[in-house]
């Protein structure tokens, strides 16, 4: 509780029957925050910025809200079933 690097919140799901769709949600402090390089920088419904970028088997998608950055990942091996744009879609679910 006094702030730590490694303070996040992380979800995960993988279907049993398919262990390629590996999902998984992260939220942490944005005092925390993870750096990432954008391969491709997009805008949620609200106006919020959000960068899409991939790191060795996942792809991601990351935006911050009120003070937290959430990190939206799916494997790469699902990419053709949640798309980069069912993962905005789930990141407008959130903002």
């Amino acid at each position: 509780m006094e702030g730590d690097r490694n303070d996040s919140l992380e979800v995960v799901l993988i279907n049993e029957e398919f262990a390629e769709h590996h999902y998984k949600i992260d939220i942490r402090p944005v005092g925390c925050r993870i750096q990432m390089k954008a391969k491709d920088t997009l805008k949620l419904k609200n106006g919020t910025k959000a960068i899409y970028t991939c790191v060795t088997t996942f792809n991601l998608l990351v935006f911050e809200r009120d003070g937290w950055q959430y990190i939206l990942s799916i494997d790469k091996r699902a990419a053709n079933k949640v798309t980069t744009e069912k993962l905005v879609e789930i990141a407008n679910s959130i903002i």
